[in-house]
């Protein structure tokens, strides 16, 4: 009986500590921060983009450790590795949003020719405090590099080589570049999927493959830079599938004018005859597109111009007939804004044409009128 006794009480005290030690001050976990960006820079200021993916990892007895989340943000400084303590802290928010998300502030008042440094910060009720990778960027009044993309090429079933061209440099060093590109965002940032180029920035046209991709799959590919100035993009995106032939002119934007002939292989305004595609507007006739040594054309109606594939371009009814764009007759226009045009050059390359903006009617004895401003893509020979 006096044994049963000890070993109840042994157990009784071991419960006992157990219980303690589930309320005894411990560690505070430090709740996790994402990466911050710099998106740009000017001569006294800065706009920072921070994500945060996961604000509160969820552990054993992380509530009862570390609480809820008061506060997140920013911390900045001419330091690296900017802390709470030693460094400017930009507050943004006091709650627990879904996560993943962004948020976007600007850094003013800063000092012309300096470098700083910044990161997102977390801190939660158990006093934890996380931070994210830092980001550096330097004030200065910056010229940026140009930027555009170039010809895509399939390399396998899961890849593609992308051209990126610096066509000029700027002064804002470039750390690194390449190309961003995504599935679902058509506008992509290096949020998304990136690759960078290999070696130091130049003018010139630099090859870079990406892979991991998805046969059947549309991605929109842009070009990127990182720089001391912030982040910058080429202006236009473009769209490619696996399986589909190489772009040949990347998506484009232009004016065709008034009674003018087009090639539709570069996307421009042409003066050799025999050359050209079509003909917008001629003198003394009707607004529309005239398809010439024959191009032709096939209207897809107000559809996303982005998500045309290659295949729907092959598979529809072309034909070299004249496309009325009439300005005063509403039911026989087939050129409306944002109405999507498959096409085939006269040298046989598929593409698609949008309709920007249709313009005005070219009225008798006036000297403007009559333009039509359109978006183009057009891919090489299979």
């Amino acid at each position: 009986m006096q044994k049963l006794t000890s070993i109840l009480i042994i157990t009784g005290i071991a419960l006992f500590t157990e219980a303690c030690n589930m309320f005894a001050p411990v560690d505070p976990l430090a709740p996790a921060a994402s990466e911050v960006s710099v998106e740009q820079v000017w001569t006294s200021g800065a706009t920072v983009r921070g994500k945060i993916d996961n604000l509160d990892p969820k552990n054993d007895r992380q509530e009862k450790k570390s609480g809820k989340i008061l506060e997140y943000g920013f911390v900045w400084g001419t330091q690296n590795q900017p802390t709470l303590e030693a460094g400017t802290v930009i507050k943004v928010g006091e709650d627990n949003p879904p996560t993943p998300f962004e948020f976007v502030r600007e850094i003013n008042r800063l000092s012309v020719l300096t470098t700083y440094y910044v990161r997102t910060y977390a801190r939660n009720q158990g006093g934890g405090v996380g931070y994210g990778p830092v980001a550096t960027f330097k004030t200065d009044d910056y010229v940026f590099a140009e930027l555009s993309l170039g010809k895509i090429t399939t390399t396998s079933k899961v890849s593609a080589d992308v051209v990126v061209n610096i066509l000029s440099l700027g002064n804002a060093e470039i750390s690194s570049f390449g190309v961003c590109y995504s599935s679902t965002n058509n506008e992509p940032t290096t949020k998304d999927s990136r690759a960078t180029a290999n070696g130091k920035a130049a003018k010139g046209s630099f090859t870079v493959n990406i892979g991991g991709l998805a046969a059947g799959t549309t991605y929109y590919a842009r070009a990127f830079a990182i720089t001391l100035g912030g982040i910058i993009y080429s202006d236009a995106t473009t769209g490619f599938s696996l399986g589909e032939p190489a772009v040949f002119t990347p998506k484009k934007s232009f004016t065709m004018y008034y009674s003018n002939p087009y090639d539709l292989d570069q996307g421009a305004l042409v003066s050799q005859v025999g050359s050209e595609d079509l003909n917008w507007y001629p003198y003394n006739d009707k607004p529309g597109i005239y398809p010439r040594n024959g191009a032709k054309f096939a209207v897809l109606g107000a559809v996303n111009f982005d998500q045309v594939k290659y295949s729907d371009l092959t598979r529809a009814n072309l034909s070299t007939g004249f496309i009325n764009g009439s300005y005063t007759d509403v039911m026989a226009n087939q050129l409306q804004n944002g109405t999507v045009i498959a096409f085939m050059t006269n040298q046989g390359r598929y593409g698609k044409l949008r309709v920007d903006a249709h313009g005005e009617d070219r009225r008798p004895g006036s000297a403007s009128g009559g333009d039509m401003e359109v978006t183009i893509l057009t891919y090489d020979k299979p």
